[in-house]
C-alpha cells in the first residue's frame, strides 16, 4: 500500500507540466554550453541580465497567467506598460514637481506618483471587466480596443517623446538585476498562493473551468472578473515602472508586444487558452525556458551563411532579431500540444 502511495506520487509529478519544463530547460541549458561560445552563456554578467529580463517580464506573465486561468485573456498589457510609465514620469517632472529646476524629484513625490500610476493601472483592469461583464464584450475584443487607445493616450500625455527622471529612489527597482528579480519572485510567490491555498483562487479556476456551472454555483462572476482584471492591470502597470525606471526612461513606444511575452509565457507554463487550467509555478518555469530559449538561439545561431545562385549571402544575428521567430514558433508548438493533450469532451 506504502509503495503504491509513493508510485502514484512519483507518476503524479513526472506527468505534471511542472517537470516536463524542468526537464527542458535542462536540456536547453546543455545545449547552450556545448554550442554557444565559452564566456558568453554562463557569465555573470549575462545571468544577471537573464534574471533581470525574467524578472521584467514576469511581473506581466503572473497577472496574464491569472486572467487566462479565469477564462479570460487580456492584451492590453504593453500599452498599460507605456501609460503607466508616462504617467509616473510626467507626475515627477512636471505635474508634481517642477523638473525644469534640474532638482530631482522628493522622495514623497517618487512614491505618491509611482501610487497613482498603480492605481491607473487598477481602474484599465477594472474598466476591461465593466466592459466584460454590463456590455457583453468578448474579453479579446474589450482589451484590443484599449490596447490601441491606451497607447495613443501615452504618446498625447507625453507628446510623443521619452521622458527622462533623475531620481535614483525611481530606478533603484528596475536598474538593479536582484531588485527587479526579488521584486517578480514576491509577485509569483504571493500570486501563486493566492491561486492554490485560498477560497479565491479555487473560484477563479472555477469561472475558468465553467462560468455557467460557477454561475449557477452562487459565485460572484462579475466581482471574480473584476478581481483577475484588476490584478493583471496593477501588474502591468507595475511591469511599467519597474522598464522605466531600468533605463530612467519612459516612453509612449515602451511595451510594444510585450502582451506576447506574457500569454506565450502562460501558455507554456500549461495554462489553457480555454480557461481552468493552469499555475504560477509552471507560468515562471514556461517564463524562464522563453527567455533562456530567446537568449540562447542568438548565442548559438550567431550567422546564417547560404548561396542564393552565385551570389554568398551571410547574415549576422543576435537575440533581439531572433526573439520573434522564437515567440511564433513557440506559440504555434506550446497551443498546439495543449490542444492534443486536452481531454476530449
Amino acid at each position: 500500500m506504502v509503495e503504491n502511495k509513493y508510485l502514484k506520487t512519483f507518476l503524479t509529478v513526472i506527468r505534471s507540466p511542472e517537470f516536463g519544463l524542468l526537464v527542458s530547460i535542462g536540456l536547453l541549458l546543455g545545449v547552450i554550453a556545448a554550442l554557444a561560445p565559452p564566456d558568453s552563456f554562463f557569465t555573470r554578467p549575462a545571468q544577471l541580465s537573464l534574471l533581470q529580463q525574467i524578472g521584467l517580464y514576469g511581473v506581466l506573465a503572473v497577472g496574464a497567467a491569472v486572467v487566462i486561468i479565469s477564462g479570460g485573456i487580456d492584451l492590453s498589457v504593453g500599452a498599460v506598460v507605456a501609460l503607466s510609465s508616462v504617467v509616473c514620469a510626467k507626475l515627477m517632472t512636471s505635474w508634481l514637481h517642477d523638473g525644469s529646476s534640474g532638482t530631482p524629484p522628493s522622495d514623497f513625490v517618487v512614491v505618491a506618483s509611482m501610487t497613482i500610476s498603480l492605481l491607473i493601472g487598477l481602474f484599465v483592469g477594472l474598466f476591461h471587466a465593466f466592459l466584460i461583464n454590463h456590455f457583453g464584450l468578448p474579453p479579446f475584443i474589450a482589451t484590443l480596443a484599449t490596447m490601441s487607445g491606451l497607447r495613443s493616450l501615452a504618446s498625447i500625455l507625453s507628446e510623443n517623446r521619452a521622458i527622462t527622471v533623475r531620481s535614483e529612489l525611481f530606478r533603484k527597482l528596475g536598474n538593479s538585476e536582484i531588485n527587479t528579480f526579488a521584486t517578480f519572485a514576491v509577485v509569483a510567490i504571493v500570486v501563486s498562493l493566492m491561486m492554490g491555498c485560498t477560497v479565491l483562487g479555487r473560484h477563479l479556476f472555477a469561472l475558468g473551468g465553467n462560468e455557467a456551472a460557477a454561475r449557477l454555483s452562487g459565485l460572484k462572476i462579475n466581482r471574480l472578473k473584476a478581481f483577475a482584471y484588476g490584478l493583471s492591470g496593477v501588474l502591468a502597470a507595475l511591469a511599467g515602472l519597474l522598464f522605466a525606471g531600468r533605463g530612467g526612461q519612459a516612453s509612449p513606444q515602451l511595451g510594444i508586444s510585450y502582451e506576447l511575452f506574457a500569454i506565450t509565457s502562460a501558455v507554456v507554463g500549461g495554462c489553457s487558452l480555454a480557461g481552468g487550467v493552469g499555475s504560477i509555478r509552471g507560468t515562471v518555469l514556461g517564463l524562464i525556458l522563453l527567455q533562456t530559449l530567446i537568449r540562447g538561439t542568438g548565442l548559438v545561431v550567431r550567422k546564417i551563411d547560404f548561396f542564393l545562385g552565385k551570389t554568398h549571402v551571410v547574415i549576422e544575428l543576435n537575440s533581439t532579431q531572433v526573439e520573434g521567430l522564437v515567440l511564433g514558433t513557440v506559440i504555434i508548438l506550446a497551443v498546439a500540444i495543449n490542444q492534443r493533450l486536452r481531454p476530449k469532451l
